[in-house]
């Protein structure tokens, strides 16, 4: 007789790779100052290995069947797309700001893509965790680190699909763009409002707000219900 393991038990077995996870994401906020795409080869390698190593451990915390309709399993595809992302990403080492133009569009969808679907995943697995421990706060924290990381990458096509859609402000020499919208994304996720980066147009406007709703619900669902059932766990010990 085969014996079968829920998917909860499954994520169990991945619980060594959420720290790793938190700190696959806390990874590109420390590189990005450093970043420069027009630099040296140190300064262009650091935002594609750091983008390499969240797309290798995301893969690893992600179950294929975190979510199924039916037979069909959305996440399949998920590796697939985590490769593409890394190639992608290697990009701006090889070509720095010149890549050909009609690129622009394939890179934003296929890195910003992986961004939202692993935002997607994270949430879905934080659902179907069978135990709150250590562990698991640590994929929740990462969880809204991320969710700023993509933030500012779906700024960042806004923004390049629709020039004008954020007042950057006064942009540091060598400042990337998906550095300054990865700030503009993480001050609207803290409500801190500086107003040195400001939306522009309506849809970069609908965006902010969105993302603002995303976030307080973020904290205050998933984050709220993970501590509570961490104390609870903790107090029947």
């Amino acid at each position: 007789m085969i014996k079968t393991t829920s998917i909860g038990e499954r994520l169990q077995t991945r619980e060594p790779w959420f720290f790793q996870f938190l700190l696959a994401t806390l990874l590109p906020i420390l590189v990005m100052p450093f970043t420069n795409f027009e630099g040296n080869a140190l300064q262009r390698l650091l935002l594609p290995i750091s983008a390499a190593w969240l797309a290798f451990v995301s893969v690893r915390i992600m179950p294929v069947d975190v979510v199924c309709l039916g037979s069909w399993k959305p996440f399949s595809w998920y590796r697939s797309l985590a490769l593409l992302c890394v190639v992608v990403m290697w990009l701006p080492f090889v070509f720095g700001h010149h890549a050909p133009h009609q690129w622009h569009v394939p890179i934003l969808a296929i890195i910003s893509g992986f961004y939202l679907a692993t935002a997607v995943g994270v949430v879905l697995t934080l659902g179907q965790v069978t135990r709150v421990n250590e562990a698991v706060l640590c994929l929740g924290a990462a969880g809204y680190v991320h969710l700023g990381l993509t933030g500012g990458q779906l700024a960042t096509a806004l923004e390049v699909l629709q020039p004008g859609s954020f007042s950057l402000g006064r942009m540091l020499p060598g400042e990337e763009l998906v550095e300054r919208l990865s700030y503009f994304s993480f001050v609207t996720l803290g409500t801190l409002g500086y107003g040195d980066v400001l939306p522009a147009t309506a849809f970069a406007e609908s965006f902010a707000v969105l993302l603002s709703i995303v976030a307080t619900l973020y904290v205050t669902l998933i984050i709220g219900l993970l501590l509570s059932r961490y104390i609870s766990s903790s107090r029947a010990v």
